[in-house]
């Protein structure tokens, strides 16, 4: 009877296992002769890195006194901004369009009705940049090729950075210290790890802000200084209470 009943318990927390597998990133063991009473600590862990990848914005703006023309104007410039940025290296796929507008210029003058007396069209260009020593290099390529808006860079890191598991690691052994402290306070000891749940790795990006340069404006290659990311991990552990 007393085996039957552990196979029950067995055969349940298989199935929920199962059932929560695909709503967050959970690991659920259930040692033999485990015990019923836990304790469950959340711990975190911290880790600086330095940026991996960045994102750049490049944008035109044209305008005139028809709408098609002035939406084409853009959409040629926007073209040779795509491929100055290949030239300079920026792969196919880490470049996107963002954005493509046209609006009517009206003259509100007093005492008149608004009138269309042109129109302003813009094409933006996102690019995220896996070598981000040239980001320079692609800023100058963009400008000459007819940028007249560009925006960024923000800094981020890759989801294959050793930092996030660093600071998964970390916040781990946190828990672990957490639970020992609960645990010796209760006249107990911590066993076995029953389940981890990772609550989320924050990576909050490092934003230049606007860098747009004129057309006017002498190209050249600007200097762009990373610096570095705080990388934070949250978990949850349910150790086993001995």
């Amino acid at each position: 009877m007393r085996n039957r009943t552990w196979l029950v318990l067995a055969i349940a927390l298989v199935v929920g296992a199962l059932a929560l597998g695909g709503c967050t990133t959970k690991v659920v063991t259930a040692p033999a002769g485990s015990a019923l009473n836990t304790v469950t600590a959340t711990g975190e862990g911290k880790a600086v890195a330095a940026p991996d990848q960045a994102e750049m914005n490049f944008g035109v703006t044209t305008t005139g006194t028809e709408a098609k023309k002035t939406l084409d104007d853009a959409a040629k410039k926007a073209d040779a901004i795509i491929a100055a940025l290949k030239k300079a290296g920026v792969a196919k796929e880490d470049i996107q369009t963002s954005g493509v507008n046209l609006y009517p210029q009206q003259d509100y003058s007093e005492g008149k009705t608004p009138r269309i007396t042109g129109y302003q069209a813009s094409v933006q260009v996102r690019v995220t940049m896996k070598d981000i020593e040239k980001i320079g290099d692609v800023i100058a390529a963009g400008t000459d090729a007819g940028a007249n808006e560009v925006y960024g860079p923000t800094f981020t890191l890759s989801e294959k950075s050793a930092s996030r598991a660093d600071a998964i690691d970390k916040a781990v052994t946190d828990a672990r210290a957490r639970a020992d402290v609960m645990a010796k306070a209760a006249g107990k000891s911590v066993g076995a790890v029953l389940s981890i749940s990772e609550a989320g790795v924050s990576v909050p990006p490092i934003y230049y802000g606007d860098m747009a340069r004129s057309a006017t404006e002498a190209s050249g290659k600007v200097p762009i200084e990373a610096g570095t990311l705080d990388v934070t991990a949250s978990v949850t552990v349910v150790f086993e209470l001995k």
